[in-house]
């Protein structure tokens, strides 16, 4: 299953400011200025070829929040060429915010058998169909994005067998042929990156880099009418500032505690005398 983003590509960017400690802010959307990153060292193979390349495919077989944080990285492959195709190979959950990001051409839907949230099938008829799918892209080049929990070489079969001639990992053991550039996978030995920096250090690991570190997001005129609409009938006038508080996760590591919830939330409408708005989905109702 395909998708296709129609609207002009537009950045949704700007300063979100928590809370302020003085004249400092604890937290900005925007990007800060920092020293050089030093560029990660490919275990094997070479950045030769992936600023040119026509096709590229991003692999992220997660969940919506995984999709976001690979924006940034995914902005500087486009950004590298313009005119080139990328396509996001990502999972049902994900395909809802692919649809949504300006620098993707195209979406591509899988729930393979290795993700958790795979519902259980009876064969790989699916992902056969999926090998002919990417085979008939025409893909140059492939870069998957995983957690360091995470392996990549499941995904990197895939691609293998599709034909797509370069393909871009962490890996944790040896690809060997599975990858053509691959880099060694540092964590948890060394310190866990932010999402955002590991997926950033992978395309900078081939001579992918950008300036513009910050999500990247493509918000519908028409849902963003229909919250505006819904906030209104709520009495919140959206031209001050108002607090939007999404306690779920799909990952109960992640899970904070609703009593912690519910005494953080107090804390800042104590301090903001910002009205407070609670999000969640159908399974998080009792929970919000």
């Amino acid at each position: 299953m395909t998708g296709r983003a129609d609207a002009a590509p537009r950045a949704v960017g700007g300063r979100l400011t928590v809370l302020e400690a003085g004249d400092r802010p604890l937290w900005s959307a925007a990007p800060q200025a920092a020293g050089p990153v030093p560029r990660p060292m490919l275990a094997t193979g070479a950045s030769r070829g992936w600023s040119s390349f026509g096709r590229i495919l991003c692999v992220r077989l997660d969940a919506i929040g995984d999709v976001l944080m690979t924006t940034p990285a995914i902005r500087a492959l486009k950004a590298a060429r313009p005119d080139r195709h990328v396509a996001l190979l990502t999972s049902t959950a994900g395909a809802t915010a692919g649809g949504l990001l300006p620098e993707v051409d195209e979406v591509l839907v899988h729930d393979p058998p290795w993700m958790k949230a795979t519902p259980e099938r009876d064969g790989p008829d699916a992902d056969r169909a999926l090998i002919e799918v990417l085979a008939a892209g025409g893909y140059d080049a492939a870069v998957i994005f995983t957690v360091q929990s995470q392996p990549a070489l499941p995904a990197a079969l895939l691609v293998y067998l599709a034909g797509i001639p370069r393909r871009l990992g962490h890996s944790r053991e040896n690809p060997y042929q599975l990858l053509t550039e691959w880099l060694p996978e540092p964590e948890p030995d060394e310190p866990v990156r932010h999402e955002v920096r590991r997926q950033l250090d992978l395309v900078a690991a081939v001579g992918i880099e950008t300036a513009d570190e910050r999500l990247s997001l493509r918000v519908p005129a028409d849902a963003s009418r229909r919250v505006r609409d819904r906030l209104g009938r709520l009495g919140i006038d959206v031209r001050r500032p108002w607090l939007l508080v999404h306690p779920g996760s799909t990952a109960p590591s992640r899970t904070y505690p609703a009593p912690f919830w519910a005494a953080a939330v107090r804390e800042i409408a104590a301090a903001t005398d910002w009205p407070v708005v609670w999000s969640g989905g159908p399974n998080e109702r009792s929970f919000v």
